[in-house]
C-alpha cells in the first residue's frame, strides 16, 4: 500500500483516507501536459478534472466500504493512487454471496454517479463535447463519460478488480473458495497480459502499471489461497517463530545491534520487564536508530508497535493481517507473555516445505535418471 508515501486528509466513518505522494505526480503531468497544449486554462481545466474523477473514486471505494459493513468486515483505510483507489478490507468474506454485495457496490455506485451525471446535463454528450470539454457543460459531460468508462472496465474480469471478485463469487459458489480463486486468479493475470499490451500499443503508460498491478495482485492472491489452505485448522502456537533472540524495552540500541550481527535474526520482538510484548524492532529501525539517536538510546524509543494475539488464535485471522502489510504479529501465552511471533517470510517457508512434501518422490520410486547417466 505505500503506506509511508501516503498521508491522511480525513476519517470517514471510522476509515481514514489517505492521498498516495505519486498521486499528485500525475496531476502535475496532466497539468504541464495541459499547458503545453492549450494554455494555462487547459492545464486548470484537466486538472479539476482528474480531481473530480478522484472524488467519484473515493465515492466508489466506500461503496465498498458501507457494503463490508453490512457483513461485519471494517476497512482501517482507503488509499488513492494514480492508477485509482485501493481499499484495505481487514478480510474478504469466504460466503461468496458477501463478496457478490461488496464487489458489485463500488461499479454500481460509478454507475448511479454517471447516471446522475446525464440526468444534470439532460441529455446524451456528443463526442465532439466530451473531447473538447469545453465550460461547466462540457466539464460535466467528460466527467460523466468517464464515470460510464469507469463502470465498464471495472467489470472486467480481471481478478482482484471488482469484476475478477465478481467471477471469483461465481466461481468460488461452484468450485469451493480456493479453487475459485484459482481459476479467478489466472483468468486475472491473462487479462493483465491483454491489458499491458494494449497499453503498450496505446501509449498508455496508465494501463500499463494497472496491468502490472493487477498481474502481481492475483498472484499474491493465489499465494494468499495456498497460505490459508496449507495453516487450515492451525493456531498461532502452530506457526509462530518460537526459537528467537528477545530484546528488551530498556536495552540500548547497541545492545540490538550487536543481536542483529551474531543472531539470524532480521527482526526482533521486545518484551518488558514481565515479559510481554511492547514492540518490534526490525533491521531497518536499528541501522536508522543508529545513524540518528544514536547506540545509547533505549530500544522503548525507536521501537515499532506490533499487532498481538493470543496462541490460540487461528491463523485464518492472522494472515489476512500480514497480508495487508502488517510487519509481524506478536503471539501471547495465556499469562500474557510473548511465546513467539508470525511473519510473511516464516509463513512464505511453510508454504515451500509444505509444497516440497507434496511433490516429493514416494518411497521405493527411485529418482528418475538423467540422459547420459
Amino acid at each position: 500500500m505505500g503506506r509511508r508515501w501516503s498521508f491522511s486528509v480525513g476519517t470517514v466513518k471510522g476509515t481514514a483516507v489517505r492521498i498516495h505522494a505519486t498521486f499528485f505526480l500525475l496531476l502535475l503531468w496532466v497539468g504541464v501536459s495541459g499547458w503545453l497544449s492549450g494554455g494555462p486554462s487547459a492545464a486548470l481545466h484537466i486538472v479539476v478534472l482528474i480531481c473530480l474523477v478522484f472524488f467519484c473514486v473515493v465515492l466508489h471505494e466506500f461503496g465498498h466500504i458501507f457494503a463490508a459493513r453490512k457483513f461485519g468486515v471494517n476497512t482501517p483505510e482507503v488509499v488513492l493512487l494514480p492508477i485509482g483507489g485501493v481499499s484495505r478490507l481487514e478480510r474478504i468474506p469466504d460466503e461468496p454471496r458477501a463478496e457478490f454485495v461488496i464487489a458489485i457496490a463500488g461499479p454500481l455506485v460509478t454507475l448511479a454517479i454517471a447516471i446522475g451525471l446525464l440526468l444534470v446535463l439532460g441529455r446524451m454528450p456528443s463526442p465532439n463535447e466530451i473531447e473538447q470539454g469545453a465550460g461547466v457543460q462540457g466539464l460535466v459531460a467528460q466527467l460523466a463519460y468517464i464515470n460510464l468508462v469507469l463502470f465498464l472496465f471495472n467489470l472486467i474480469p480481471a481478478f482482484p478488480m471488482d469484476g475478477g471478485r465478481v467471477l471469483r463469487a461465481g466461481l468460488a459458489s461452484w468450485l469451493g473458495h480456493s479453487q475459485g480463486t484459482r481459476v479467478a486468479a489466472g483468468i486475472g493475470q491473462v487479462c493483465a497480459v491483454l491489458l499491458g499490451v494494449a497499453g503498450l500499443f496505446s501509449n498508455n503508460i496508465i494501463l500499463v502499471l494497472i496491468a502490472v498491478f493487477i498481474y502481481f495482485a492475483a498472484g499474491s492472491e493465489n499465494g494468499i489461497v495456498a497460505l490459508r489452505d496449507i495453516t487450515a485448522g492451525k493456531t498461532a502456537r502452530e506457526s509462530m517463530i518460537d526459537n528467537f533472540v528477545r530484546l528488551h524495552s530498556t536495552d540500548p540500541v547497541a545492545t540490538a545491534a550487536s543481536a542483529l550481527v551474531h543472531a539470524d535474526q532480521r527482526e526482533f520482538p521486545v518484551v518488558d520487564d514481565q515479559g510481554r510484548m511492547s514492540g518490534f524492532l526490525t533491521r531497518d529501525g536499528i541501522i536508522r536508530a543508529l545513524a540518528g539517536p544514536g547506540p545509547d538510546t533505549p530500544i522503548a524509543r525507536v521501537m515499532e508497535d506490533i499487532q498481538e494475539v493470543s496462541q490460540w488464535t487461528r491463523m485464518d485471522d492472522i494472515i489476512p493481517l500480514l497480508a495487508s502489510g502488517t510487519k509481524a504479529v506478536g503471539v501471547a501465552g495465556d499469562d500474557g507473555r510473548c511465546l513467539g511471533y508470525i511473519t510473511w517470510e516464516n509463513l512464505m517457508e511453510e508454504l515451500l516445505i509444505a509444497r516440497a512434501l507434496k511433490h516429493r518422490t514416494p518411497a521405493g520410486f527411485p529418482a528418475r535418471a538423467q540422459p547420459g547417466h
